[in-house]
């Protein structure tokens, strides 16, 4: 049986003042001027208005006992997580000079902060991103007699000759999707090529003086793809296949299509999730590019691309070739099989995160009594950034104040040598603290555990706050940055990602069983479940555990793996069949990291669609009208086959589950206003079918589209558009439209 929240009074203030004025004739019979001008009547509304406060505050008291019944268990709530992005500082038309910018720098959208989280050198330079795409096999018929004549001193043995146009690698647009481009498998060569250009304002001779051996910090985003990662057992070392990124410049000491390899400076790996790297720009004379090369040289092999058609030549400083190693390898048809997918790559970047700084915050003295406490002003606190100083001295932080030591040390002086090495490590962890980040709540010891701080100690505290969804934001929408210098403008080239809410008081106590039982390590398929429900920063909609199986073999039992396919509530490129991208599956394991069994192979993967296309028949009863019926039936159909409340028990369509047409006509069958389901056409990608669609291992239906009628149910064949619509058979003559020139008035 659920508890029930007492409640001591439910009156609201209307209420409460109507009670109040019908009181008046039994108590008082001369009072008879009820209007709002009477004082009596003023000074009825104003104790009515502070009693409603009073109901208020009572009908919290079970609410701020459950909170502290969980403080007590030690189950605090889980706190808001903070948004993600990238953000460039350009400078377009000030001074030619480069110009240091420190980290934790303060933008805004809106009203919502950021925080620059590494310092950068922003130059004063502009750049184009061009890339060799190979032309289709229509157009190299076209030009491949000409062009094989020209070029045909290059055509030696084994190799050949391969045509491409230069392309410009584009910066997503304000409402737009991300763009896409694979550098390994959609170029002719592996690489992204970016042309660092002068300002308009600027000579490139000038520009050259001022960025030699300046550093130069690049953004990327890569494509956020769905495949899944991996956790591996501990000791074993998973070969990775994703390459690392190269960064090259032209070597001009010779005429051949040489390059200077620079040395990248990043903690992140750039092809997994967004990131900004520093490379350290060469001397003058490092910064240029072959100038003096034949009309058909430019171009060619692994010259640059060419720029005699665009208005970049004239402002060209030099090139920086962007590539994976394994791009250019002996076997240039295996290596096209590596995926390097991009979705930006900039100038002058800054991670940013989105949180307001609090450099000092005076908390109460110390009092020298055990398990002091204090609360900070703002909250949710985020992780990692809270900085506590008593009399001057920094405490550290601790997750369980039960595990800190003792602030009297127990030393016996017949065993002083051998109590010395024993405490030395528990004196590390004595002036420590506990912090609950969503309520802001600060713990100190009781001096068995942890040390109290004494009395009349100055207790300082710095720390960050923030998050929750305001901090995702679109393309641009991060444009305020009021103290970097002037001239310089800011904006996010990509929209920030993560940013989740805290965790309501009710989630919190429908975790405590779990916590309890499995204390945060995954054993049992139970705990799996739980512990990924509760992962921050994502909005999970469905997960499946898997036990013993492996998404490369999902046929057959996987000793020691386990793998959890997971689909996010929204997606805004495909709502009816969301799919998890990088970073969504990436926050999932880092989650799981620190919980699983370290000889544990896990796998974190999201479904794969199958594509299923339609057609239905539909009788409606006389007197309903006919086309909210059909709409019915549509939105019906769709939630059966959808993948987080499909199937009869509106959890998701179940895995392994084949399609049939008579569980199909059976949901429809329920929609009010239907009489009778006549038909059911179904097919996938190979066309229509008579037989069951096929589900298994890791997939999922993706309805393509629907059709409902009340007449003959098309074929599948005609809905994907693949034959042309059948003509009437009623002896009429048949009518073929072709286009006219019109007439010029």
């Amino acid at each position: 049986m659920p508890l029930i929240e007492p409640e001591f009074d439910s009156r609201n203030y209307r209420e409460i003042l109507n009670e109040a004025l019908a009181r008046i004739p039994a108590h008082n019979p001369e009072w008879t001027n009820f209007n709002d001008s009477d004082p009596g009547i003023t000074l009825l509304q104003l104790f009515s208005f502070m009693t409603e406060n009073i109901i208020y505050r009572a009908n919290l008291i079970p609410e701020r006992n459950r909170q502290k019944f969980l403080r007590l268990l030690g189950i605090p709530m889980q706190a808001a997580e903070a948004a993600s992005g990238l953000l460039t500082i350009n400078n377009p038309k000030g001074s030619l000079q480069a110009l240091t910018i420190a980290a934790d720098q303060l933008a805004y959208a809106g009203d919502v902060p950021f925080r620059t989280e590494n310092a950068l050198q922003v130059l004063p330079l502009d750049y184009r991103l061009y890339y060799k795409q190979p032309i289709s096999a229509d157009k190299k018929q076209e030009v491949e007699s000409l062009y094989k004549q020209l070029y045909a001193s290059y055509e030696v043995p084994g190799k050949q000759l391969e045509f491409y146009e230069t392309r410009n690698f584009t910066t997503p647009q304000t409402g737009s999707a991300l763009s896409k481009l694979d550098i390994g498998t959609e170029t002719v060569d592996g690489s992204l090529w970016m042309a660092l250009l002068a300002r308009k304002s600027d000579s490139v001779e000038n520009a050259r003086n001022e960025l030699a051996g300046k550093t130069l910090t690049i953004g990327i985003m890569p494509a956020l793809s769905e495949k899944g990662c991996a956790l591996y057992p501990r000791g074993l070392t998973a070969t990775s296949e994703r390459p690392s990124l190269i960064f090259e410049m032209p070597n001009t000491s010779t005429n051949k299509a040489a390059y200077a390899r620079l040395k990248p400076r990043s903690n992140a790996d750039l092809l997994a999730q967004p990131g900004v790297v520093e490379v350290e720009l060469p001397g003058k004379d490092g910064l240029n590019y072959w100038s003096n090369l034949d009309p058909l040289e430019s171009g060619v092999g692994d010259y640059p691309p060419s720029l005699a058609d665009t208005d970049d030549a004239d402002r060209l400083i030099t090139w920086l070739r962007i590539r994976s190693p394994e791009v250019n390898a002996a076997s240039q048809q295996a290596s096209r099989q590596l995926n390097v997918p991009l979705s930006w790559v900039g100038i002058n970047a800054a991670r940013i995160v989105q949180r307001a700084h609090v450099d000092v915050e005076q908390l109460p003295a110390g009092n020298g009594e055990p398990d002091q406490s204090a609360r900070l002003s703002n909250t949710p606190v985020l992780k990692n950034s809270v900085q506590i100083r008593v009399n001057g001295e920094l405490w550290s932080a601790i997750d369980d104040l039960a595990a800190a030591g003792p602030e009297v040390q127990n030393r016996s002086p017949r065993f002083a040598s051998e109590t010395d090495t024993a405490n030395a490590s528990v004196t590390e962890n004595i002036k420590v603290y506990s912090i609950d980040r969503e309520s802001g709540e600060l713990r100190f010891g009781d001096g068995l555990h942890g040390m109290r701080p004494p009395k009349g100690a100055s207790v300082q505290v710095t720390y960050d706050f923030g998050g929750g969804r305001q901090g995702r934001v679109g393309i641009s929408v991060i444009n305020k940055a009021a103290d970097l210098p002037s001239g310089l403008k800011v904006s996010n080239p990509v929209p920030t990602w993560g940013g989740e809410e805290g965790e309501s008081l009710k989630e919190a106590e429908k975790r405590i069983p779990g916590v309890i039982r499995h204390r945060e390590r995954l054993v049992s398929k139970e705990d799996y479940e739980e512990i990924i429900s509760s992962t921050p920063g994502i909005d999970l909609g469905r997960k499946e555990v898997l036990p013993l199986l492996h998404p490369e073999q999902p046929f057959q039992d996987s000793f020691g793996v386990v793998t959890l396919l997971v689909i996010p509530r929204n997606d805004p490129v495909q709502p009816e069949a969301p799919r998890p991208d990088t970073l969504f599956l990436q926050t999932i394991c880092a989650y799981l990291e620190p919980r699983r069994i370290l000889t544990t192979e896990l796998h974190v993967v999201g479904p794969e669609y199958i594509p299923v296309w339609l057609s239905m028949s539909v009788d409606v009863i006389p007197g309903y009208d006919v086309a909210p019926v059909l709409d019915a039936v549509r939105q019906e159909v769709r939630r059966f086959l959808s993948p987080l409340n499909g199937g009869f028990e509106m959890t998701g369509w179940p895995l392994n589950k084949y399609i049939e047409a008579a569980e199909i006509s059976a949901a429809a069958a329920k929609v009010q206003g239907v009489a009778k389901i006549n038909q059911v056409r179904s097919g996938g990608a190979a066309g229509e079918t008579s037989a069951a669609i096929p589900v298994e291992g890791l997939q999922l239906p993706r309805l393509m589209m629907l059709e409902v009628v009340t007449g003959t149910a098309p074929s599948i064949e005609e809905i994907q558009g693949q034959q042309p619509r059948p003509a009437d058979n009623d002896g009429t003559t048949q009518s073929t439209p072709v286009p006219v020139i019109p007439e010029t008035c």
